[in-house]
């Protein structure tokens, strides 16, 4: 089980400022209804209103930074967890808190850093052990490439890597670390798209530490899929589902899980807001439990 949670690898999945195809779609500005009279009346001057927002909560996203430009991006992210086979038995919960930069290189490609803190409680493992940790966490750094962009119909495809690096705090014999204690590195192909004003997202990522082995964790492999409605142009509900392998050496199983997300994006003038949760629909070996996500990001 990994108690401390990659931050770095979740903020590479929350949302940013998006069009697929590098430009607005004119099929995703219809608001049924004219909800919103300054989209009304940039329809009527004949000029296109903007494509629906991409970002998801915690779907990854095909379309980059545009050069020269900079985001910066705040999240909260709590977890809990319960002993595999008894749900009702809470065994552990984390707050991290992160903050990520993004820049824009050249056209299609960008670049991140993400730092964060976090606290930690957890059940002890044996009488006497620590339950309790805070500290700063590792450090990911990470690139990602667009290498196809097509504006009809409006789909980005996309690679991202990353390498997470150990600068988290170290456990003690009284005190949870906040640090998986080894380099890792991960990847993951993005996908984003929009049909007038739904919008769909999917991700397929892995990771795996590098180095001097520290625990049983080889690896992880990351399945997500997303949907989104633009209902209004500053309002885009969304769900997700969210699939995780965890492959374990030796004798312990692979950890598998399955969430449902259900969120919602504020796409709102330079800021992008996303508040959220998911939740396990089905676990194999694993200690899971509810997941919540609230994050801004501002451009400039």
């Amino acid at each position: 089980m990994r108690i401390i949670l990659n931050i770095g690898f979740l903020l590479l999945l929350v949302p940013r400022p998006a069009h697929a195809g590098g430009g607005p779609s004119a099929s995703s500005n219809a608001p049924a209804g004219a909800p919103d009279a300054a989209v009304e009346a940039r329809l009527a001057e004949g000029s296109p209103a903007p494509a629906p927002e991409h970002g998801k909560a915690f779907t990854g996203d095909a379309t980059p930074v545009e050069p020269g430009r900079v985001e910066v991006e705040l999240a909260y992210a709590p977890s809990w967890w319960a002993t595999a086979g008894a749900v009702d038995r809470v065994s552990g919960e984390l707050h991290p808190v992160a903050a990520a930069v993004s820049v824009g290189l050249v056209r299609d490609v960008d670049a991140r850093i993400v730092l964060g803190w976090a606290l930690v409680h957890a059940a002890p493992e044996a009488p006497g052990a620590p339950v309790r940790g805070a500290g700063i966490t590792d450090t990911t750094v990470a690139g990602r490439w667009r290498f196809l962009s097509l504006a009809d119909p409006a789909i980005d495809l996309a690679v991202s890597v990353g390498v997470t690096l150990p600068t988290g705090t170290r456990p003690t014999p009284d005190r949870l670390g906040t640090s998986r204690e080894s380099w890792s590195l991960g990847g993951s192909f993005l996908a984003s798209a929009d049909w007038g004003r739904f919008t769909a997202g999917a991700e397929l990522g892995v990771s795996a530490p590098v180095g001097p082995r520290i625990t049983n964790d080889v690896g992880l492999v990351v399945c997500n899929a997303a949907a989104g409605y633009q209902l209004l142009p500053w309002l885009q509900p969304e769900v997700e589902l969210n699939y995780q392998h965890e492959i374990e050496l030796g004798e312990q199983p692979d950890e598998r899980v399955l969430w449902a997300t259900a969120a919602v994006v504020l796409p709102i003038d330079a800021a992008r807001v996303v508040v959220g949760g998911r939740f396990p629909v089905w676990a194999r070996d694993a200690e899971v439990g509810p997941m919540a996500t609230a994050a801004v990001k501002i451009g400039f």
